[in-house]
C-alpha cells in the first residue's frame, strides 16, 4: 500500500443488508492479515476473499503520538 492512499474494504452479502458508515481522519497504521492463529504465515493474495462468519486473523498496528488514539 502506498504512503498517503486511501483503503477501502468491501463485502458483498448474501441477502442485501446495507450498512453505511462514515468516518474521517488521519492515521499511521500497518494491518496484516494471516492465514491462521499463529500469526505466522501472511496472507499475500489480492484480493484477499473470505466467506461471511469466516474467522479472520488480522495484526494491527496504530502508530501515533495522539494519546487518545491509544
Amino acid at each position: 500500500m502506498e504512503n498517503n492512499s486511501t483503503l477501502e474494504v468491501i463485502y458483498i452479502t448474501k441477502n442485501n443488508v446495507i450498512q453505511d458508515i462514515t468516518a474521517m481522519g488521519q492515521y499511521n497504521i500497518n494491518m496484516s492479515f494471516y492465514e491462521s492463529d499463529s500469526f505466522s504465515r501472511p496472507v499475500q493474495q489480492s484480493p484477499y476473499y473470505v466467506d461471511l462468519n469466516q474467522t479472520l486473523f488480522a495484526q494491527v498496528s496504530l502508530n501515533s503520538a495522539d494519546l487518545n488514539l491509544l
